[in-house]
């Protein structure tokens, strides 16, 4: 089994799609730092994502006081947030891979040498596992577009079409 670490626009995006549930279906087990979670606190779709923590399905993570600084030094010399710097930090730390739609901090991870996935890749791993099915897929990365979901539109418009066919 792989371990994987989620940013704060994987979890909204997962959130939006009413894609939560299934994720769990695959047995990932997941992992998230405080610092991500606080995102996710401010946002409408908490609702959402707090039944997954209080599981125990979603593993939370504190930053220890004694990583901040070093967290706050990667944060500067990559130009990423705090929150994404300490997810970065907890993936290496669990040799994980992370989950991120945010392009700058899927960079970043794997110029640390972790490997990093997004949205799309998470939709592939769900239609593969049967644990959604294509037409239900598509209907889908249509909902989170809608909500501005930014995602490569050249992608997106190939597994439409592959979902729909």
């Amino acid at each position: 089994m792989r371990i994987a670490v989620k940013d704060a626009s994987i979890l909204i995006d997962l959130a939006e799609g009413d894609l939560l549930g299934l994720w769990f279906q695959l047995k990932i087990e997941t992992h998230t730092t405080d610092l991500v979670l606080r995102e996710v606190k401010q946002e409408a779709l908490w609702q959402r994502v707090s039944p997954f923590v209080d599981a125990g399905l979603l593993q939370v993570h504190p930053t220890a006081a004694t990583e901040i600084p070093a967290v706050v030094l990667f944060s500067q010399a990559h130009n990423i947030s705090l929150p994404d710097a300490s997810g970065v930090f907890l993936a290496r730390r669990l040799k994980a891979y992370l989950l991120t739609g945010d392009r700058r901090l899927r960079r970043t991870a794997e110029a640390e040498e972790i490997e990093a996935h997004g949205l799309l890749w998470i939709l592939d791993r769900l239609v593969e596992h049967a644990a959604l099915a294509r037409a239900d897929a598509a209907q889908r990365l249509e909902k989170m577009l809608a909500a501005g979901s930014r995602l490569p539109p050249a992608e997106c418009a190939t597994r439409l079409r592959t979902w729909r066919a």
